[in-house]
């Protein structure tokens, strides 16, 4: 009995902790697109990165091993999926309202068995092409694919995805290898690598006008934040919970919108989001029976 209450407790703990990731990070998205108004996307990336380096660091002292070339190779995959997500998310949003942003953002889980076979060559089982196809139609409800509807932000905005996706798979192969906490250093330092050469590219610069100041360290804490309660909350309950709870920040993106913007979804947008989730719940619910 005591064994049982303490896995309930351990369950409540987690879907509480994710759900406060969810509302952190949709913070983290209503800063992000209103900062933007007075700075570019890389240069907000790479602040936000540098600050999180900062903040990494002193957890890291006197800690780093010496890593394999493999291992180095996987940081890299991981740090560019993860720099890629950002950046189209960013972009998408100064063109999008928030919540569809944030929802083609959330379709990562239906990318990641694409990401595998390119990866690891291993086919999608046929069980989950009904969940996919479900979730795919979700898609094409927010993008409405016609030369009348079709926004091309939507299209970047499902970028993010496919990077964020990128970013899964790579960070489970860290998983078991390195800690939580190196791999979210390498993303960083890479990251603000990555963003710094942009930025120069695009004749950018990095000093922040006054008034962008405390909205880019909103972004960066509530980032850092966001990521440390999402790590914390797979501490206590399994991905079959965490990735539908998650979905949560949908909807208080979609509050913000309208507090903030007055956006209002469509009905194919709730159509969409209706798909999305529900492809996302019959995934992990089947992704646990295998498990089990």
């Amino acid at each position: 009995m005591s064994q049982w209450l303490d896995e309930k407790q351990r369950l409540t703990k987690g879907i509480l902790l994710t759900i406060a990731y969810a509302f952190v990070m949709s913070l983290t998205g209503v800063v992000a697109k209103q900062v933007q108004l007075s700075i570019a996307v890389p240069v907000l990336v790479f602040w936000q990165s540098l600050f999180c380096v900062l903040v990494l660091y002193p957890q890291l002292r006197g800690r780093w091993q010496p890593r394999s070339v493999t291992i180095w190779k996987i940081h890299f995959l991981r740090s560019v999926g993860g720099f890629t997500g950002f950046l189209f998310y960013y972009w998408a949003l100064n063109h999008i309202p928030l919540v569809e942003a944030t929802l083609l953002r959330y379709c990562a889980p239906l990318c990641v068995p694409f990401v595998v076979l390119i990866m690891h060559k291993t086919s999608v089982p046929k069980s989950r092409w009904l969940p996919l196809l479900i979730g795919f139609s979700g898609v094409v409800c927010i993008i409405q694919p016609t030369p009348e509807q079709l926004n091309p932000w939507h299209l970047i905005g499902f970028l993010s995805a496919i990077g964020l996706a990128f970013s899964m798979v790579t960070t489970r192969m860290l998983s078991h290898q390195v800690s939580s906490e190196e791999t979210m250093m390498v993303y960083f330092l890479i990251s603000a690598g990555l963003s710094l050469g942009l930025a120069l590219l695009q004749g950018e610069s990095l000093l922040l006008p006054m008034p962008a100041w405390p909205l880019v360290a909103v972004v960066s804490i509530t980032l850092y934040v966001g990521m440390f309660l999402y790590t914390k909350a797979y501490s206590y309950a399994p991905a079959s919970v965490v990735s539908p709870v998650s979905y949560a920040g949908v909807v208080f993106s979609g509050l913000w919108g309208w507090l903030v913007w007055g956006h209002l979804p469509d009905v194919y947008a709730y159509a969409g989001m209706l798909l999305i989730f529900l492809s996302i719940l019959i995934s992990t619910r089947m992704a646990k029976k295998q498990s089990g």
